[in-house]
């Protein structure tokens, strides 16, 4: 057999670089009043914890790592209800007070089905998808401001670089641009996902992926899906569906690191991350090539 060089062996080795992708990310998602952790390429959810709060809705991690969420249970129902701002622990998935939106009476009781994000300058933003309304939310106190009225209803939330994104539920799910001067939303196209959506989850992953959590409508029988969202576009790509018990009705990603950057955000090349088996195989297929140059070298 004709000795193996280093070239043909570099050439050899390269071609299996794919199969080193980066894995596809761990999101954070709440299903009524429990925290989940994601694995967005499998679909499988396991359980952080019981929150402590039910129906909560539009997590989102603040720039310095502390993971908040909105609890969507009392606006809606008159008096003095409403709904409330909340802290989550990631690792137990206890969640703490933070104090009311100052939203009472607005939307039916329950249903406001909130959207929650970060900007990278560091403000918090919250719309609904049955009000249609934008609001700035004061993350010490609570105390939700309104910024305007998006037109759209906006599920879901999420910011890079290069701008703040809503989802849109219903028949025809869309993604969406949003200011937050006025809340305009402007059109990034159809998800094309089939099917009506009732709630929905979004956020950017480190890498600058945009990732979903789709609910099915409530008639429907099926599970969450998990898809990546292209931000030129508004196509949606199934990763997976997610095998719990409850709907996925937000999503939420560590992303500090997404800020650090300047330059826009362009959709991200899908590249599935590597499995046990293609490491394998890498493994074994390195380790046949390299025989070839022991043995040329040993008889050197």
């Amino acid at each position: 057999m004709r000795p193996l060089s280093w070239t043909r062996f570099l050439i050899g080795a390269m071609t299996l670089l794919p199969l080193c992708a980066s894995a596809d990310p761990i999101g954070y998602a709440s299903g009524y009043s429990d925290l989940y952790r994601v694995d967005m390429a499998s679909g499988q959810a396991t359980v952080v914890g019981a929150i402590g709060f039910n129906d909560v809705e539009g997590l989102a991690f603040a720039p310095d790592g502390t993971l908040f969420g909105v609890v969507d249970a009392t606006a809606g129902t008159g008096g003095a209800a409403t709904d409330f701002l909340i802290r989550i622990n990631p690792s137990s998935g206890q969640g703490t007070l933070v104090g009311p939106l100052g939203l009472a009476g607005q939307g039916p009781a329950g249903n406001l089905d909130y959207g929650l994000a970060f900007t990278c300058d560091g403000k918090l933003w919250a719309s609904s998808d049955t009000t249609g309304e934008l609001w700035e939310v004061n993350r010490s106190s609570g105390s939700a401001h309104r910024v305007g009225a998006t037109g759209q209803a906006i599920s879901g939330l999420a910011a890079s670089p290069d701008g703040l994104f809503g989802i849109s539920v219903g028949a025809t799910p869309s993604l969406f641009r949003i200011d937050t001067t006025d809340a305009s939303a402007t059109l990034v196209g159809q998800l094309n996902v089939g099917g009506v959506v009732d709630d929905a989850g979004l956020d950017f992953a480190s890498d600058g992926q945009l990732w979903a959590v789709l609910d099915p409508e409530p008639a429907a029988v099926g599970p969450s899906r998990a898809v990546r969202v292209s931000t030129e576009l508004g196509r949606a790509n199934l990763a997976s569906t997610v095998n719990a018990a409850v709907g996925m009705e937000a999503l939420a990603f560590p992303n500090a690191d997404l800020c650090q950057t300047t330059a826009p955000v362009l959709a991200s090349v899908e590249v599935p991350g590597p499995r046990p088996w293609q490491l394998l195989l890498l493994a074994v297929v390195i380790g046949m090539l390299s025989v070839p140059v022991l043995r040329s070298r040993s008889g050197a």
